[in-house]
């Protein structure tokens, strides 16, 4: 039996057209239908996992609305792209793609070709100027590309981001200049930049089928370099079925044992250079990745639920407090769920607004005057208190709040981008991750990457 869960509108593979489409369970499986009028009919994989699925569909919260829209009339989605009024969610983590040069082809590339060109530091800031008035403040800015490690002049952007407040910087890169160029990393350094590291497994076959070239030694190499001269790093690992699907719990291990601050699981996307891919046999879906990082000993069934306040088929995520360097207390169970969401919620990292902040250390009292329950270690109780000194030593800002986040916490995110295959309008409203363009535009990633590919306006 058929059970139709919602109607939505989708793209068609071919053509590209905007064509109905409805998400459905079938053989306790999720998947989106859609029929193009002249291609005909199309079935997509949501979820593997109907459970997951059903209960992702509970974690809801309303999204925050932006300060300012860029776009006030509203001709339609994606024409209206920028964010129009008609977006339900504001600007959590902005990805600002600053050239298309790269010194790697991965077949898995999302963004292909991409956009010609060197962004300019007026264009850059420019952008930066935008960001802070749609939102007031930006607590994270992600610089991407191509790969931004080669631009030319990426300090002197780094230092318009700083100079501008922006709390923390991460740059996505595939690290093979940071590797050989130490003046780089010392600016990155300077700045406080997180090394956003590309980092898909333990295997220099996965590598060559992901990445294009064996690179595992380089890696490892890397982060040896990166933790020896105390820069902050997370992982970014790109995630394919029957490729690297099987290394997600030693990427896993690794993470905990490493000095990497958050770790990002990304499924594999069927854009860019991975278009024409095998898209059946390739896919993977959230809740698959879910169930291979719980095969990890420091993760624990159930530590994992969607981003209440995007659409539940783009984020999940898991927050773990730090005990020491092999123990982890997930911070769902520490917080409680319905605090843990509202700490959450519409928030890049949870702590950086007084309210969350507020919320985290009352919990840790209430902890610390609860020493002689049976489920609380003299290690945990001991951490608390220490995090409870810092807390009170320093008081509420932003960057008592980062720094306390990243002493104290780890985080893995599972981010599933859209591709032509399973796009849904109603997943593009509520996103909250935009690349922001040159002049005012925010255009949501997946709507960049599958329509707007090749040019930075719609």
């Amino acid at each position: 039996m058929t059970k139709i869960y919602s109607h939505t509108l989708s793209l068609c593979n071919i053509c590209k057209e905007k064509i109905p489409a409805r998400i459905i369970q079938t053989d306790n499986k999720v998947f989106m239908e859609k029929k193009c009028p002249e291609h005909g009919f199309f079935e997509t994989l949501i979820s593997s996992d109907i459970n997951w699925y059903e209960q992702s569909r509970t974690y809801v919260k309303a999204g925050q609305i932006p300060l300012l829209y860029n776009q006030d009339k509203f001709k339609g989605c994606p024409e209206s792209c920028g964010f129009c009024t008609q977006h339900q969610q504001h600007t959590c983590l902005p990805v600002i793609e600053i050239n298309h040069l790269c010194d790697l082809t991965c077949p898995i590339c999302l963004k292909g070709e991409g956009i010609k060109g060197n962004m300019t530091t007026i264009e850059f800031a420019g952008i930066i100027d935008n960001l802070i008035a749609a939102e007031g403040k930006i607590e994270v800015v992600n610089i991407s590309g191509g790969e931004p490690s080669l631009h030319p002049q990426l300090v002197e952007m780094l230092e318009i981001a700083s100079d501008k407040g922006i709390g923390q910087i991460s740059l996505s890169t595939n690290g093979l200049e940071l590797l050989t160029n130490e003046k780089l990393r010392s600016e990155i350094k300077k700045y406080n930049v997180i090394t956003a590291l590309q980092f898909d497994g333990f295997s220099d076959d996965v590598y060559i089928q992901l990445r294009g070239e064996a690179l595992l030694q380089k890696k490892l190499k890397l982060i040896k370099l990166l933790e020896k001269e105390d820069l902050m790093y997370s992982l970014v690992a790109s995630i394919a079925k029957d490729i690297n699907h099987l290394e997600v719990k030693a990427i896993s291990d690794f993470f905990f044992q490493s000095k990497a601050l958050t770790l990002m699981f990304q499924p594999i996307t069927f854009t860019g250079f991975a278009e024409n891919a095998d898209h059946q046999k390739h896919r993977i879906t959230i809740d698959s990745v879910v169930k291979e990082i719980e095969k990890s000993s420091f993760v624990n069934q159930g530590d994992f639920n969607p981003l209440p306040c995007s659409h539940f088929s783009c984020f999940a995520l898991a927050y773990f407090l730090k005990v020491d360097d092999q123990n982890y207390y997930s911070m769902k169970q520490f917080l409680g769920l319905e605090n843990y969401l509202e700490v959450i919620a519409n928030k890049t990292l949870p702590g950086l607004d007084k309210e969350g902040f507020s919320l985290m250390k009352q919990r840790m009292y209430e902890f610390w005057s609860a020493a002689d329950s049976g489920d609380m270690t003299e290690k945990v109780l001991q951490r608390i208190k220490g995090i409870l000194v810092e807390m009170n030593s320093c008081g509420f800002n932003q960057k008592t709040a980062l720094d306390l986040g990243r002493n104290n916490m780890k985080a893995i995110f599972i981010h599933h981008f859209m591709d032509v295959y399973n796009f849904d309008f109603s997943r593009l409203v509520k996103c909250c991750n935009p690349y922001p363009q040159p002049g005012n535009k925010l255009i949501p990633i997946c709507a960049q990457n599958v329509l707007f590919k090749g040019s930075s306006k719609n």
